[in-house]
């Protein structure tokens, strides 16, 4: 009887401490501010009708740290098919909730934007290629200058 009692209490506290520790972590996250990579990929993407266009897939930093997009992942089953798109960071807009990703497009207009595939991904080091993405989401391109890289 003891050594149920025991494991029982044991168990509780386990218990107690993994919810309390859950309960502080996501204060911790909720208070911090920081958005982090983690959180961002896999999150589902709604269109300007509120239809869902995909998930992040994955973010492309550039050599001083700043986002340079994000992976769109629209179409294809189980990672077969699926065509990626580069979103200009700035077109990708949070919601509240911090749940969703809108970006002010349709699953139509959509399929007319510059995608590649997982092996082709663009460098928007390139100029030309930044600009028709950058046309295609109607964001300002950054200034020519504003990457250290020699963009």
């Amino acid at each position: 009887m003891r050594r149920h009692a025991r494991v029982t209490g044991l168990l509780a506290v386990g218990l107690m401490m993994a919810v309390f520790g859950t309960v502080m972590v996501a204060d911790a996250k909720d208070k911090s501010g920081v958005l982090k990579a983690s959180d961002l990929i896999g999150m589902k993407v709604e269109g300007s009708d509120g239809k869902n266009l995909g998930k992040i897939r994955d973010l492309v930093i550039d050599p001083d740290g700043d986002v340079e997009y994000a992976v769109l992942d629209f179409g294809g089953f189980l990672g077969i098919g699926d065509k990626y798109f580069a979103v200009p960071w700035d077109a990708l807009q949070r919601s509240e909730n911090g749940e969703k990703i809108a970006l002010d497009t349709t699953k139509r207009d959509l399929k007319k934007a510059p995608g590649f595939d997982r092996n082709h991904w663009p460098d928007l080091s390139d100029r030309q290629q930044e600009l028709v993405i950058y046309e295609f989401y109607e964001v300002p391109m950054p200034p020519e200058d504003s990457n250290k890289s020699g963009r």
